[in-house]
């Protein structure tokens, strides 16, 4: 195996051991070349590529989605406007093409009620990268990319991926110390919305949808666990720099119904922020005296929802191991 296709193996493996925590499942064929039907549509392109495809059931329509996905493994001077483009342009146009290409349907073999997505995951693998992404995203212009209207395509930064893998890992750690129930015992919360119902039984086979992954916290509903009773577990992404954002997100966990009952609760952060705690403790304490809770409750419930900020978790292996061990 070649170094090159070692780098590129880590995207694959990263991706893996990932979203097998946020209980996505994967198709066996990977690595392959499926050819376009409609060429003069699709770039004049004779063929599209998928590294993967993952796929999950949604609860809120109960399709499978079908997540068709092009792994990048970049060091910091491959992340560039110019790369990102590119891979999003070629991906646009796989994207498009999958839903109704009976070469695609051949290998991967959707369910009758389904939908394709597109993901663009991109991995640093030197894990030293600090550009502003989110510049190159907004630099790119999306109509050149020729997405059709009914197709999606999310793009999963270095960034996104480092706080995903570090989320995934804490998991595991929570699990082996008891903190957490084993992965049969826990899902991923998905609320009954006015327009949208969750079509999961009371169960815990719910998956971490591609939107909750993308949300500003990931909530996880889980059994009693050897040192915690049941109740939920949330990460929460965003900066956690102002108190409103988290009266806003408590608000939110209530309209859930997430407060509104006696299961424990656990708020973790995944991004440092020194204050973020601090904000978190002030919301709660005004929150819930608003709404008459006596001091020494709602001193109990700052000391058991807030947990503190997760590790920031980096995969440790170079493109020498990847050879020897594949």
């Amino acid at each position: 195996m070649s170094e090159t296709k070692q780098i590129a193996e880590m995207a694959n493996k990263v991706s893996n051991e990932l979203f097998e925590v946020f209980k996505w499942k994967r198709k066996l064929v990977e690595d392959h070349s499926w050819e376009c039907v409609n060429p003069e549509q699709h770039g004049n392109k004779k063929d599209h590529p998928s590294d993967c495809v993952f796929y999950y059931q949604n609860p809120y329509d109960n399709e499978t989605k079908y997540i068709n996905t092009d792994l990048k493994s970049f060091k910091n001077k491959s992340i560039t406007k110019g790369n990102i483009n590119t891979a999003i342009h070629s991906l646009s146009y796989a994207t498009n093409c999958a839903p109704y290409n009976p070469n695609w349907q051949r290998l991967f073999q959707p369910e009758e009620s389904s939908t394709v997505l597109g993901m663009l995951f991109i991995y640093n693998h030197c894990n030293t990268y600090n550009g502003d992404f989110n510049a190159i995203m907004e630099s790119i212009n999306i109509e050149y990319n020729h997405l059709e209207q009914r197709s999606q395509i999310y793009v999963c930064s270095p960034y996104k991926v480092t706080e995903l893998y570090s989320i995934a890992s804490d998991i595991q750690k929570m699990t082996g110390k008891g903190e957490l129930p084993l992965p049969e015992e826990y899902c991923f919360f998905h609320p009954n919305e006015m327009m949208t119902k969750n079509h999961f039984d009371s169960d815990y086979n719910e998956p971490a949808t591609i939107e909750i992954l993308t949300s500003p916290w990931i909530i996880i509903k889980h059994g009693k666990a050897r040192k915690c009773d049941a109740g939920y577990l949330i990460y929460y992404t965003g900066e956690g720099r102002e108190i409103d954002e988290f009266v806003y997100f408590l608000d939110a966990l209530s309209y859930y119904q997430i407060l509104n009952n006696k299961s424990s609760v656990r708020i973790k952060f995944t991004k440092t922020n020194a204050h973020a705690a601090l904000n978190l403790t002030e919301a709660i304490d005004r929150y819930l005296s608003d709404l008459g809770h006596q001091k020494e409750k709602v001193e109990d419930m700052i000391n058991s929802m807030v947990m503190g900020t997760i590790d920031k978790t980096h995969p440790q292996f170079t493109a020498v191991e990847i050879g020897l061990l594949s």
